[in-house]
């Protein structure tokens, strides 16, 4: 249970990094992907895609083989690198935020146990502010996740359980944050079964599923691109008309909002990978959005996000620090120095 919720917080943790937190751009375009995707899928063509994986996953070969083995592992490099801008124009003054941060994880799964080693950086400015300076040296095992942080002249490291994190992150949210035990997940996976007639394995449910899958992506103005000549490559292009139906669909109190936003740049590419033995390679995206909001009394926003986002197979290993048992327990976030020079 301790090595299953390691897995999925240390996961959910890096994630949150990369969906909430702009970042640099010293490692251009990190969330591509080689391959030729010059021409666009047919409906045909994608759903052959969508049926190799989801064999991949009911064979399980998508992580490498039989994870009940003795001697399975599996691998996970992760990294990301965005650069965002804003500019505020108001009626009496104009102020900018820029933002830059650099994030890479290693994360190695064995039956043995789980670890993971990386890092983050943070820096930025704003107008009439000094510059802000994190840098975090993060890493797991089965029991603690650990923060060794650098902000400006101070230093701090602690460590905090995984039910602690569990518990910080449910309060956070809305109350309905869980982590779910191993039961609930053997639970999950015998319903994907292949033989489950009539269930969600079975191959009348998965054509129905695939066939919903290309019509609303189809719907959603996004375009499917493949490259099948080593393994698999899929490209995902998702367009201003996606984003459109995501606002539309926000409900009336946001009603309007698509006619205060405008797009001078809009480029979000997303990548999937997995080798010809069905194993897992590469998921990634690629950004490069330059929008403009006017909120009348409230001033004009102009945005630009870029860089990329990427988690990759990996097959080296991880070290921890010596020192990981002097780390100081938290049970809540701990008051931390101020990061601003």
């Amino acid at each position: 249970m301790k090595k299953l919720m390691a897995v999925l917080m240390s996961t959910t943790l890096f994630c949150s990094l990369a969906l909430f937190t702009a970042c640099g751009d010293e490692r251009e375009n990190i969330g591509k992907m080689d391959g030729d995707f010059s021409t666009e899928a047919t409906d045909e063509e994608f759903a052959a895609a969508l049926t190799s994986v989801q064999r991949a996953v009911e064979n399980n070969t998508i992580l490498g083989g039989d994870m009940e083995s003795a001697d399975w592992s599996f691998g996970f490099d992760a990294g990301l690198d965005l650069d965002f801008d804003m500019t505020v124009s108001g009626a009496a003054s104009t102020e900018t935020v820029n933002i830059d941060l650099d994030a890479g994880y290693q994360l190695v799964i064995d039956n043995a146990g789980v670890a993971g080693a990386g890092n983050l950086s943070l820096s930025g400015d704003a107008t009439n502010q000094t510059n802000i300076d994190y840098d975090v040296g993060l890493y797991n095992d089965v029991e603690y996740m650990y923060f060794d942080m650098s902000l400006n002249q101070s230093q701090m490291k602690f460590k905090m359980t995984w039910e602690t994190l569990a518990k910080i992150a449910d309060s956070a949210g809305s109350g309905s944050v869980a982590v779910p035990g191993t039961e609930a997940v053997l639970s999950a996976a015998a319903d994907t079964g292949a033989d489950n007639e009539g269930g969600q394995g079975s191959d009348s449910a998965v054509s129905a599923d695939i066939a919903e899958i290309i019509a609303g992506l189809k719907e959603a103005g996004c375009k499917v691109y493949i490259d099948d000549s080593d393994g698999l490559k899929v490209k995902l292009s998702v367009s201003e008309d996606t984003v459109d139906m995501i606002l539309a669909g926000l409900g009336t109190e946001l009603e309007g909002i698509s006619e205060m936003i405008s797009f001078s740049a809009f480029k979000l590419d997303l990548y999937f990978a997995m080798t010809a033995d069905g194993v897992f390679s590469q998921v990634s995206a690629d950004i490069n959005i330059d929008m403009s909001m006017n909120l009348g009394n409230l001033g004009s926003y102009d945005i630009a996000l870029s860089g990329g986002v990427y988690v990759k197979a990996y097959d080296g290993e991880v070290k921890l620090p010596d020192d990981l048992g002097s780390y100081i327990e938290q049970t809540e976030v701990p008051s931390l120095p101020s990061p601003i020079n």
